[in-house]
């Protein structure tokens, strides 16, 4: 991504997409583990949930769903990612914020279940296997590395490219159903109903927000400045 690119991207990382696209993705179909096809809206809403509200308070008491896109599912990064989430923020602990967690990859879900071994994740996994609301969302495509490790990432840049290239080497004829390798991700909190709370755009393939950037969206950790 060029300097010029990425300084556009960056103005708009956290920028909320229009109403108009939130209801066009919500029911745009994603895949379960199980290759069960459900719409999108179905990782935020609820079956006694009525219509949107968008006039709430993001600090009331509804249901909160936290919604991270990763990027192909032998990204050595995005898994000491979820690692770190499954750590700092299990699900028990997302219990005390009202919040609950999902993750979606541009791979297909014959992939999910060595994966959710290898990072030991227990939240539930989805595929956008076509990439619609990676691009609707307009999460950008890039192999950029971005300048800064993140406090996430476990490994050196040479040990998770071998993690990444072991990973897909043992999955043998799975290799090519990881996922786009350029297609970054971001995460996206929504209230139950759909309003879109807050979310995070990845500029590169280290960028996923910081587990404490999270904590503070979700409540969990003090502001800065506030004692």
């Amino acid at each position: 991504m060029s300097e010029k690119a990425a300084a556009s991207f960056k103005d708009k990382q956290y920028d909320h997409p229009s109403p108009e696209t939130l209801d066009e993705i919500a029911n745009l179909p994603v895949l379960t583990e199980q290759k069960e096809q459900v719409p999108f809206k179905s990782l935020y809403t609820s079956t006694s949930s009525t219509e949107p509200d968008t006039t709430s308070s993001p600090t009331n008491s509804k249901q909160l769903h936290l919604v991270v896109f990763i990027r192909h599912f032998f990204c050595g990064h995005c898994e000491d990612y979820i690692r770190s989430l499954s750590t700092h923020l299990p699900p028990s602990r997302l219990a005390s914020a009202n919040t609950k967690l999902s993750i979606i990859g541009c791979g297909e879900p014959a992939v999910v279940p060595d994966y959710k071994k290898r990072t030991d994740c227990p939240f539930p996994i989805y595929c956008d296997s076509q990439r619609t609301l990676y691009e609707k969302l307009e999460m950008v495509r890039s192999l950029d590395l971005g300048e800064k490790k993140p406090e996430y990432v476990q490994s050196g840049l040479i040990g998770g490219t071998l993690s990444s290239m072991g990973n897909m080497i043992k999955s043998g004829g799975l290799i090519f159903k990881g996922g786009a390798y350029d297609q970054n991700g971001g995460e996206w909190l929504f209230e139950e109903g759909g309003r879109l709370v807050w979310c995070h755009r990845m500029r590169n393939t280290r960028d996923h927000a910081e587990i404490a950037e999270v904590e503070e969206v979700l409540g969990l950790r003090e502001v800065k400045g506030e004692q």
